[in-house]
């Protein structure tokens, strides 16, 4: 399995499973939740919009110039890259699912944990009232939601100002970002850190690409796709011509070593955070220490592809949990690390805070990341093995760390997990 991570920020969130993801094997990867791509298409061509006119035009365009098996190819496309679904992107999910009476078996018993909504589930359900639900709906199906992704993935360079992080995080993520290749006893120094910004759907030659990728179209019809993708964006006032959370709510890691794919192959590491993911921690009064936590959890799963770290007995949700809960746990060590980035005990907990506010509740997908409870207890212990360590001043091996943190586990998903950092003294000093 090749290693590509895309982190759902803080690695990669989900509304209803906020996930902090690698970007696998690409971007840590996770499942795809949501209904098959016939039931997506059945539950558009049912809803109003399909009735409009204008909708029902452009949907109709669009098909007629791809492959007739061109849901399958929007899904290898993902497959590829290895692209986890944004908290967007499941909140749509599972309306489909409820509109075509979807369902999946479960994964994990929810009725073991405790798992409620977050201020982050707030803030994607307030940025999700002003849109068209069936414009939204029109994006996910046709691919929309996922160019700002391809986009950085596939064409983003750190010295190309499409690409630039904004102003007002560069020096603290770009500062941050330095620590932690140093940080660790693995080769980071090929990273390349980046943004992703809506403001792609600007650029019709931009998105052009992304379609030749996805679909495998010629440049004519992909130019004519992407006019009428561009088209329903710019339709939708509360888009903002791309411009909108919606459509960057995510940040990940990626890696194309050893991938089979020679295109995949020769995409260089990347860490990218998009504009949206920024605003939501922003939004939820995570601002300050946010951004870093995210970084830092980020890089765990660079530090987790150089080490191999991705392969366990597990499989689906509980594999994908273990890794996700393992970079908040490497990322909270090395936030609080004095050779890291040495916050303070107030820092510390607004560290643990964002990690509470990313977890999941998407028990019945391959890519549940763990719960809230879950996710700060990760970060809890990662902060009590820096707190509690007989030498403090020594960076701990990653792979001695990942050897403590995987026997810690099973304390860490237990359905009473303690979240206190003080919890943890006796795992970490054993």
């Amino acid at each position: 399995m090749s290693k590509r991570t895309l982190a759902s920020a803080v690695t990669a969130f989900t509304a209803c499973a906020m996930a902090f993801g690698p970007g696998m094997s690409h971007a840590s990867a996770a499942g795809d939740p949501g209904p098959s791509t016939q039931k997506q298409s059945t539950a558009f061509m049912r809803s109003s919009a399909a009735k409009s006119s204008d909708s029902k035009a452009a949907y109709d365009r669009i098909v007629k110039k791809l492959p007739a098996d061109w849901q399958q190819r929007r899904d290898n496309a993902r497959k590829r890259l290895g692209i986890e679904s944004s908290p967007v992107e499941n909140m749509l999910k599972a309306k489909l699912a409820k509109a075509s009476a979807g369902t999946t078996a479960q994964a994990i018993d929810p009725t073991q944990y405790q798992c409620s909504a977050t201020k982050l589930d707030g803030y994607v359900d307030s940025i999700l009232e002003p849109v068209d639900t069936f414009n939204l709906l029109f994006l996910q199906l046709v691919g929309g939601l996922d160019i700002p992704t391809y986009d950085a993935l596939l064409l983003g360079k750190p010295n190309n100002p499409a690409y630039a992080l904004p102003a007002a995080y560069a020096p603290s993520l770009m500062t941050t970002f330095g620590y932690a290749q140093r940080f660790w006893d693995v080769r980071l120094n090929d990273v390349q850190l980046m943004a992703m910004h809506g403001t792609v759907f600007q650029d019709v030659n931009r998105v052009t690409k992304v379609i030749e990728f996805m679909y495998g179209v010629g440049p004519a019809d992909a130019v004519g796709i992407a006019k009428d993708i561009i088209s329903m964006v710019d339709s939708d006032p509360a888009l903002k011509g791309g411009d909108h959370p919606i459509f960057t709510l995510n940040a990940f890691a990626f890696t194309g070593k050893g991938d089979p794919d020679p295109v995949i192959r020769k995409i260089p590491d990347k860490m990218i955070f998009g504009d949206g993911i920024l605003a939501a921690l922003k939004a939820i009064g995570l601002n300050k220490v946010g951004p870093r936590a995210v970084l830092g959890h980020e890089m765990a799963h660079h530090v987790q592809y150089e080490d191999n770290l991705f392969d366990s007995p597990l499989t689906g949700a509980e594999a994908t949990r273990r890794t996700e809960l393992m970079a908040d746990g490497f990322g909270t060590y090395f936030l609080t690390h004095k050779k890291g980035v040495a916050l303070n005990p107030t820092q510390v907990l607004q560290a643990e805070e964002s990690f509470y506010a990313v977890g999941d509740c998407s028990f019945d997908s391959d890519g549940h990341h763990g719960t809230p409870n879950q996710r700060r207890a990760a970060a809890s212990w990662g902060a009590a093995t820096v707190a509690f360590s007989n030498n403090p001043n020594k960076v701990m091996p990653s792979l001695t760390l990942a050897k403590k943190f995987d026997k810690a586990l099973p304390v860490i998903t237990a359905p009473d997990a303690p979240t206190s950092v003080n919890a943890y003294r006796s795992l970490v000093v054993k």
